[in-house]
């Protein structure tokens, strides 16, 4: 029976081993895009940081005191990026117990290894991708065209299948399209494998053909139970590895029962419920891959690990009944870390990190949101944390409809108040289609006017307080303050060694993140000038297209489906 190369990973991530790798990627990502100047002024607010922090550790191997000795220590940690994707565990687990064998490649093979990458390739008849890590159509064509072989059947599914408009077409060179629960999907693509293309891949009828590709949906189960999916089976990647897995990640939800304006999580599965595992089959999961495999590290990567509430003091008081020696993450909101009893119970069950979504310092900004959370629960949930010994990391949104220069600081205060341990920095962005946001009863009062484009991951807007063509500086300006104040430790920076992180690093890496951000003054010079430059183009383009797609801006904003309608105008384009 044909074997299946299952491809996963993003084209350009946070754990780049190689600067220069790292662009030659965005340029043939920039390659594809349309309209793009603002992704690339996001990438350049990435970038900055991270050729000041090589240069810094350059510097950091000629010292020998305690603090350099402690940094170095910090970055020598194994990286993150050896550990397989979820996705990828899930999909071997489910083929191989249909019987499809299956190699595996991350995405950044294709660059970094393309001998190896190329003889996979080459042998492999059917190779599914997963576009979860890649962001737009810029990124996923760029990694198609790279993937695709004559005689090959590629399947592409993932997060990004799931946020792109119904209208979309597919590409020529994607035979299927899918989407939905990957547990379900995999079973039903080895039927067609095993029919030798023959019959369509279906499940009750429900596959589409479209102009391009075959579309295939899965189906949702029956009941809000998750319990009756597969236990993802790290057995495959452990005997792949020559040393034990120091993490594995964990998913017991899919979707999300809140609503915030920004987001179309609760959607990614075709899925419209809110459904989880019980408390008995987490615990039973992670017993058995401490048992059998020696775990002592989740990462948890559900949208929110800490509801329902009642499931998750079951979950932690069978952790701490049965003794399991793990240490975990999850994503957790603030509004619940503000309890402060629940905050100290995950923590004597193995709690280690936490990521909240704090998203804003202002207070309209978050009812702008419709976050249904509060600053003060905000303070509450970093307090509790510091207090208990967890480590926080926080996601902060800039440039949502509402945001001015005033919002920006009072934002800057409250962090400055209230510290978190890391925090990822991200620009609004109106990329996904059925987010709350572009519903017209939400958007009209808040004067919300887009740019259709499914390549870039950055699609033009403005508002009544902010224009896209000034969010990157404002990103900038306040990465910058938070680094030279030493306020937070930036995730980007730190990425590699955060599941390593303790507080007493906190004080070193906050003394190295200082000199990164103050003592290469020709780094920053050379990325003001090229700011500068992109800034010029940026603000053209962005005039242009709104004089020229002002309806179709307008029209989004009552037709939420129409939203990319126009992307493939090559004549709009030019």
């Amino acid at each position: 029976m044909s074997d299946v190369l299952i491809i996963t990973g993003g084209l350009i991530t946070s754990q780049e081993r190689s600067l220069w790798q790292a662009a030659r990627k965005c340029y043939h990502q920039f390659a594809r895009a349309r309209h793009a100047w603002l992704d690339v002024k996001i990438k350049l607010g990435i970038a900055e940081p991270l050729v000041a922090q090589a240069s810094e550790l350059r510097r950091l191997h000629r010292s020998d005191d305690a603090n350099s000795r402690l940094v170095q220590k910090y970055f020598n940690q194994p990286p993150l990026s050896d550990i397989p994707d979820l996705t990828q565990v899930v999909l071997e687990t489910c083929l191989e117990q249909a019987g499809v064998s299956c190699r595996c490649l991350e995405l950044s093979a294709l660059y970094e290894a393309p001998r190896q990458a190329e003889s996979l390739l080459a042998k492999t008849k059917y190779v599914f991708l997963s576009s979860t890590y890649l962001h737009d159509l810029s990124e996923l064509e760029a990694v198609v065209r790279r993937v695709k072989r004559p005689g090959q059947r590629l399947v592409v599914g993932g997060a990004l299948m799931g946020i792109l408009p119904d209208d979309w077409q597919g590409l020529p060179e994607i035979d299927v399209v899918a989407i939905g629960y990957g547990e379900y999907l995999a079973p039903l693509l080895a039927a067609w494998i095993r029919s030798n293309d023959e019959h369509p891949p279906s499940t009750n009828g429900r596959y589409e053909r479209r102009r391009h590709s075959t579309f295939l949906f899965s189906g949702a189960p029956s009941s809000r139970s998750l319990d009756d999916l597969p236990t993802p089976d790290w057995c495959y990647a452990a005997r792949r590895r020559e040393d034990p897995l120091p993490m594995i990640y964990y998913e017991s939800v899919r979707g999300c029962p809140y609503r915030c304006n920004f987001c179309n999580y609760p959607y990614l599965f075709a899925d419209r419920v809110f459904r989880y595992k019980s408390a008995e089959r987490m615990a039973d999961d992670w017993q058995h891959y401490y048992e059998t495999l020696g775990v002592r590290a989740i990462t948890c990567l559900d949208s929110l690990f800490t509801m329902p509430p009642d499931r998750l003091v079951r979950f932690c008081q069978l952790l701490i009944d049965r003794k399991l020696p793990i240490r975990w993450t999850c994503y957790a909101r603030a509004d619940d870390l503000a309890r402060e009893d629940l905050t100290a119970m995950m923590k004597s069950a193995g709690a280690h990190q936490v990521q909240i979504g704090i998203e804003s310092g202002d207070a309209n900004l978050l009812v702008n949101m419709n976050k249904n959370c509060t600053v003060e629960s905000n303070r509450l949930a970093l307090e509790n944390c510091r207090r208990h010994g967890l480590t926080s990391i926080i996601s902060l949104i800039v440039g949502f409809p509402g945001e001015t220069a005033d919002t920006l600081q009072t934002t800057y205060e409250f962090l400055q108040q209230s510290p978190p341990d890391f925090y990822f920095l991200a620009a609004f962005s109106t990329r996904v289609a059925g987010i709350p946001l572009l519903n017209p009863a939400v958007s009209a009062p808040l004067g919300l006017a887009v740019i259709p484009n499914l390549y870039s991951m950055a699609p033009y807007w403005r508002h009544r307080t902010m224009s896209c063509d000034e969010v990157g500086n404002h990103l900038r300006r306040l990465d910058h303050q938070l680094m030279r104040h030493r306020v937070a430790l930036n995730a980007t920076l730190f990425y590699r060694g955060m599941l390593g992180y303790r507080p007493e690093h906190r004080e070193a890496l906050l003394d190295f993140q200082q000199r990164v951000a103050t003592e290469h003054p020709w780094i920053a010079g050379a990325f003001d000038w090229l700011n500068r430059r992109v800034d010029s183009y940026l603000r053209r383009d962005v005039a242009k297209c709104f004089a020229t797609h002002g309806e179709t801006g307008r029209a989004a904003l009552t037709r939420p489906d129409l939203v990319f309608a126009n992307h493939t105008s090559k004549a709009a384009i030019n």
